[in-house]
Parts: structure tokens; C-alpha cells; sequence
């Protein structure tokens, strides 16, 4: 077993972290939405739940919703919801059996569960250093050593045994017991293997090419699929939660390259089911990298907290980059403003949320629908960690004498350093606007070193410490690296650093365009008609219709005139974006629905119909409905 790496970063605890500005503001919307409402109108995380000792939902979804409301209620010192996660805290605590196993009678025989419920005790240990959580943890891996060899990880738990290596890592750097070697080797022979399947991508196509979905149903039984259809290993969530496992062994094994594995899993996951909001396709398991696929909730916030993992094992800015991608675009594009409502499964181009058949590979018709709970409850109870762990990757220490300010975002970072405190004020407009200022509000260390993510989409940058520039970085190679900017920082100290966001395009499924700039998605800006159909304690499902054209192609190298605004209230706001492009288009007459989706993107260069007329492009995250992958024309074709 081996736990070295030079690159290793670490994250620091929750208290330490603060959000401020438009992102503290994101928070209150989710509170004030369904993570704050959530408890008293829907059962599953109710107070019948089983995890209160109920006889309500025994399995995930209560632990899923508490990984996301705990963090939440400690960021916003919201002592109502904190008080209501730690009823689920205390109930779990209490419910170990002599044997070390924990949770509800009903499923005790589950694995997966615990898993999450682990996590959860792992953010409540950080924020009250509660003495009771270790112990806890010893006796449940004590648990496992001794139930494993006789009754093994299958389906969820083997897909997703990284989740428990995350938790037995956390452990093992608090304390050592001499069963952990042997288990971590059981858990590694059990466990789906990711590494494989990363070093040697076999999904190349989408699931419905391989399986088809209807026989599979009719004919076999749940704990046949896994045989028949390789279920677990093409299950959307269970691949983005994949991802942290290569980056988890490699604390504990030496023999492989880890790092070149994640890398090569998310390379192939990104080129054959990737799109444009960073995103993943999978409705519900792996669907190709046409646009109009779904890509389903539950996988965008595990595929960030993957992320923040990786960052930790391996240290690379990339992981970072893509973290920005998913967070400022895919997550807010798939919950509704004000947090009440969200989707099962979002399209980077969406022309209509309904009921409706459409070319999902298994979900139901209610998919892309706005509401309460469409297809399944588990992105119900999931969606909540997106933004609070989304916090907790900002920052991270290499060292006790060195900070990296990672993720980009306005907070307070408030910690202890060469055992003084350090206290940085993190102010920007970010992913918006190009500048970050860093105020020291109180640091006395001439040894610390102050590092700063230098994005990967970034062609130049400067830097400035107290108005002087430190850093000039022009014509730079676009991949991301992390810069030491100052070595020593004393109070009233002012790091400022600036990013160039040019506007670009990159290129996509059918050689389609999408517009970026900075770690910003734009799409078209389309009129929007929302129907309530129905609702459900307190809480409307809508179905949202387009009242503009969406079939427009782009000229092969479109000019931009950009309009910047201040971020608002709601910071992803559809009627008052931060930024605005305006451009010129032609519609594509031919490019019309198929099966209630934007039909199959034709092969760019097209030839398009009509004249040019002026679009509007805003961000990805403040759209609902949207074209993002464009098909375009060379200029002679007008």
C-alpha cells in the first residue's frame, strides 16, 4: 500500500470555507427552495423516514438529501435545518448493532446506503468534531472485514465502492488499525472495476446500440442485468461516480499509474457522450454525445464531487476546469430558479420540456419535465450537494505552509497557517467577469505560499500584489497549471488577478459549433411559455414551450457583440443574465423536431435557409430552453 504523491492537495474542512456574494446568495435560493422545504412535504426524507427509525424510504434517499441540507444549514447557520439533519445524525449514531453494522432494520442487509450515510457523518465530524464518529467508523470497517468474505459487494455497492474508499481514506488519516490493509484489498477484488474499464473503454456507442432495453426488462430478472446489459458498468451515475475510484486506490497502491486512468476514463467519457455543459450523457445509462440525449441530474453533482476527489489525489487544474464547467453551467441549467423544481434529465439542445416520448434509452416520458419528483425521486433527494460541496472545493492546502485558491468563486477562507490564522477574502463576479481580488483581512506569514489556477482555457493572464504585477503570462499554451504568485502575505495585502475570456467556439457531435468564453456555455436565447400541470404538496410540475424560433445555424466564424451586466439576485437569471452575445444566424428549415427533441444536428458545413437575422446567446446555466451545439455555413454559402 503506498500514499505517496507530490501532488496531493487537501481540501480544508467546512467551517473554514465561507461562500459570500452571488454564490452565498445561490445558497439562500436553495434553502428557501425544495432542500429547505423538502423534510416536511415529501415522505421519502420525511419524518417517517427509516432513518429516523420510520417506516418510510429505508435506502438512499434520505442520506442522499442529508449529504447536501447539513453542509447547507452549517453554511447559512441555519439552525432550523441543522436541527433537522441531526435528528437523522443522532438516530444514525444510535442505531449501531453489536456488530458494528448501523442504519435501518429493513436494510440492513444493504451496503450502498451506508456508504452515503458515512459521507454524511464525515461533513457533521468537521463541523462539531463530534467524538463519537471515529469509533463509529472503526466498528463499521470492523463490520465489513469480518461480513465481506461471506457476503460480497454486488450491484450498487461493487459500482460504487469508491464512495467507501473515500470514507475509509478519510479515516486512515485520523487513525491507523491494522485490519485496513486487508480490507481495502477485499473491498478492491469486489468492486466493479472502473480501472479497467477507463484503461479500456468499451461503450464507444450508446447503450441502446449494444442492449436493447424492452428485452432486458421483460426477459430477465433485476440481478441478471448486470450480466446481461453490463448495467452497472453503463449506468450514468455510477460512471461519474467511477471516476473517483482509480484516484482512491492510489492511496493505498502503488502498482498502476492512477492519475493517467482518470484522465483516460474522463478523455473517453467526454468523446463519445460528452457535450457542451461538460456533462455526460446518460438517460439513464450512456447515450452518445448527440445533443438532444439526456444527461440526468444525479450525475452532474456526482461527477463534481468525483471531481473534488480528484483534485485531492492528483492535484491537476484540469480536474478544476471541468468542475467550473459542470457547476456554471450544467447545474443551474437543470433546476429552476428559485430551486422548487428540476429536471431527471437536461438536453444541451432543448427545445420543449413536456410529456412526451422521446429517444431516451430507458426513462419515462415526465424526464425533462420540471418538477417535484419526474421519472424517479433519487435526483429529488441528490440534488442537494451540488452547490454546498461545490464549496468545499474553492480551497486547498499542499501544505501546512501553502494555500491554492482552485475552483474560482466569492468566499471567505478563515484557517490556521504555520499556526497563525489567515483569513483571505476571496471578492469577484466570477465565472462572469474576468477579475478575482484576494484581501488578506489577517495573515503575518512571510513563509507561506499563495497559489492561484491558472484556467485552461486561458490564452493570458497578469497578476498584481498590492498594484504591483507579479505574474504576465501572454500567448500562453492553453493547458491549466497552477502559478505561485507571493511567498509571504501580511494583513491589508490585495492580490488581484485578471484572465483573458475571449469569446471562442469549439466543435462537437456532427461537427456542430458551441460558443465559449471563459468557463462559460452560451446558448440561444429562446422565448419561453410555462404550463403548470399539475402539483404535488405545494409544488408545480411544469411543462415549458418554445414561443421563438430554435433552429438557427451559425456563420463558420461568427462575431460577437458582447453586453455585460452586474449578476443579479437570482444569479443564473434568464431576464437578467450577467452577460448577453449578440450574433447573426440563419434558420435551418429542415432542422425540425423528431420524437418532441431538436432533430439530429445535420453535418456541418449545412446550407442554410432564410436570411440573416440577430440572436441573442446567454449563458448555458440561465437558459431552460436552448440550442447550444449549432450546426453552421461558410461565409460563401450566404
Amino acid at each position: 500500500m503506498s500514499n505517496k504523491n507530490e501532488k496531493r492537495l487537501h481540501t480544508f474542512s467546512i467551517p473554514e470555507v465561507k461562500p459570500e456574494g452571488w454564490l452565498k446568495r445561490q445558497l439562500e435560493i436553495q434553502m428557501q427552495g425544495l432542500t429547505g422545504k423538502l423534510f416536511d412535504i415529501w415522505d421519502s426524507v420525511g419524518s417517517y423516514s427509516g432513518w429516523l427509525g420510520g417506516t418510510g424510504e429505508n435506502w438512499e434517499r434520505a442520506p442522499y438529501y442529508l449529504d447536501g441540507l447539513l453542509p447547507l444549514s452549517c453554511y447559512l447557520e441555519d439552525k432550523e435545518h441543522w436541527d433537522i439533519a441531526c435528528r437523522f445524525v443522532e438516530w444514525t449514531l444510535g442505531s449501531q448493532d453489536e456488530e458494528g453494522n448501523f442504519g435501518p432494520v429493513a436494510s440492513k442487509e444493504d451496503y450502498w446506503s451506508r456508504f452515503v450515510m458515512l459521507k454524511v457523518l464525515i461533513q457533521y465530524y468537521e463541523i462539531k468534531k463530534d467524538s463519537r464518529v471515529l469509533p463509529f467508523f472503526d466498528r463499521y470497517f470492523q463490520y465489513l472485514y469480518k461480513k465481506i468474505p461471506q457476503v460480497p459487494m454486488k450491484q450498487w455497492s461493487s459500482a460504487r465502492i469508491g464512495d467507501l474508499l473515500y470514507c475509509i481514506q478519510w479515516y486512515c488519516e485520523r487513525e491507523e488499525r491494522s485490519y485496513i490493509p486487508a480490507l481495502v484489498e477485499m473491498l478492491r477484488k469486489q468492486a466493479l472495476d472502473w480501472v479497467d474499464i477507463f484503461t479500456d473503454f468499451p461503450f464507444t456507442r450508446p447503450a441502446g446500440y449494444y442492449y436493447d432495453w424492452n428485452k432486458e426488462y421483460s426477459h430477465f430478472s433485476w440481478e441478471d442485468y448486470h450480466d446481461t446489459m453490463k448495467y452497472h458498468a453503463n449506468h450514468i451515475v455510477n460512471v461519474t461516480m467511477g471516476f473517483k475510484y482509480p484516484a482512491m486506490l492510489s492511496y493505498f497502491f502503488d502498482d498502476l499509474d492512477y492519475e493517467a486512468v482518470s484522465l483516460a476514463g474522463m478523455e473517453s467519457a467526454d468523446k463519445y457522450h460528452g457535450v457542451a455543459s461538460g456533462a455526460v450523457n446518460g438517460d439513464e445509462h450512456l447515450s452518445g454525445n448527440n445533443p438532444s440525449q439526456g444527461a440526468e441530474l444525479c450525475s452532474i453533482v456526482e461527477y463534481m464531487f468525483s471531481l473534488q476527489t480528484m483534485l485531492e489525489a492528483f492535484g491537476l487544474p484540469c480536474f478544476a476546469d471541468k468542475m467550473e464547467r459542470l457547476a456554471y453551467n450544467a447545474l443551474p441549467a437543470t433546476i429552476t430558479e428559485d430551486f422548487m423544481a428540476h429536471q431527471y434529465v437536461q438536453q444541451a439542445n432543448q427545445v420543449l420540456v413536456s410529456k412526451a416520448k422521446r429517444n431516451w434509452f430507458n426513462n419515462n416520458e415526465e424526464s425533462n419535465m420540471f418538477g417535484l419528483e419526474p421519472n424517479f425521486g433519487c435526483c429529488t433527494a441528490n440534488m442537494h450537494q451540488g452547490w454546498p460541496k461545490f464549496v468545499k472545493s474553492l480551497w486547498y492546502r499542499e501544505s501546512d505552509s501553502e494555500v491554492v485558491s482552485m475552483v474560482f468563486a466569492p468566499c471567505r477562507l478563515e484557517t490556521e497557517a504555520e499556526g497563525k490564522k489567515l483569513c483571505i477574502r476571496e471578492e469577484t463576479e466570477y465565472p462572469f467577469k474576468e477579475k478575482i481580488t484576494y484581501h488578506v483581512e489577517e495573515a503575518s506569514h512571510d513563509g507561506l505560499e499563495f497559489k492561484i489556477r491558472i484556467p485552461g482555457w486561458c490564452s493570458a493572464c497578469k497578476i498584481y500584489k498590492n498594484g504591483i504585477c507579479v505574474k504576465e503570462v501572454k500567448n500562453r499554451e492553453k493547458t491549466g497549471d497552477v502559478a505561485s504568485v507571493c511567498r509571504g502575505i501580511r494583513t491589508g495585502d490585495k492580490i488581484e488577478a485578471e484572465f483573458s475570456m475571449e469569446i471562442e467556439t469549439s466543435h462537437w457531435f456532427h461537427n456542430s459549433v458551441a460558443v465559449e468564453r471563459g468557463p462559460l456555455v452560451y446558448a440561444l436565447d429562446m422565448k419561453e411559455r410555462w404550463e403548470a400541470v399539475r402539483e404535488v404538496a405545494g409544488v408545480r410540475d411544469y411543462e415549458v414551450y418554445p414561443e421563438s424560433d430554435w433552429n438557427y445555424a451559425l456563420e463558420e466564424n461568427p462575431s460577437f457583440e458582447m453586453q455585460a451586466g452586474c449578476v443579479g439576485v437570482v444569479p443564473f437569471s434568464k431576464e437578467h443574465p450577467p452577460i448577453r452575445l449578440k450574433t447573426r444566424g440563419r434558420r435551418l428549415d429542415s432542422w425540425k423536431l423528431e420524437d418532441n427533441s431538436a432533430g439530429t444536428l445535420p453535418v456541418s458545413p449545412i446550407s442554410p435557409d432564410g436570411t440573416e437575422e440577430e440572436i441573442t446567446l446567454i449563458p448555458y446555466g440561465c437558459t431552460k430552453l436552448r440550442v447550444t451545439q449549432f450546426p453552421w455555413y461558410k461565409k460563401e454559402d450566404k
